[in-house]
């Protein structure tokens, strides 16, 4: 799952007044002062709620030497995921939306975004790779 239809997106928020909400929140949030509070995370939970497809948004790794010593696994959109799905970080996670997002938002969200692993995983055969290189993907 890549993006969310608008019908998921509202039953994830709650009702379609919360997505209208949300875009005029984040729009306000990325103007102003506290827009360099923002997180690949918070990128990644806005991208995912107002139906986008979040990867675009995080390029993955292509330098042969890096990759060769561990980049893949430290790749931003990895950690992006963790926070989202973890408990530890959701106050951090949800204050900037200012209760639009909630925690039961968060908690259908989870439920809809993959987790995938760079560990034991090669990133020439990772499924997402594959929309990168322009090519068709069963995931």
């Amino acid at each position: 799952m890549n993006t969310l239809p608008r019908a998921v997106t509202a039953h994830v928020l709650g009702d379609t007044e919360a997505y209208t909400a949300l875009r005029a929140r984040w729009s306000a949030l990325v103007q102003s002062e506290r827009r360099h509070e923002l997180t690949a995370a918070h990128h990644l939970l806005y991208l995912a709620l107002v139906g986008k497809d979040w990867r675009r948004a995080f390029t993955p790794p292509s330098n042969r030497r890096k990759l060769e010593n561990g980049a893949f696994e430290g790749w931003v959109l990895f950690r992006a995921l963790g926070r989202i799905r973890g408990l530890v970080d959701q106050p951090q996670l949800l204050a900037p939306f200012e209760g639009i997002v909630t925690p039961q938002a968060l908690r259908r969200l989870r439920e809809l975004l993959p987790m995938p692993s760079p560990y034991g995983s090669d990133p020439e055969h990772w499924p997402a790779f594959a929309a990168y290189r322009g090519e068709a993907s069963d995931a």
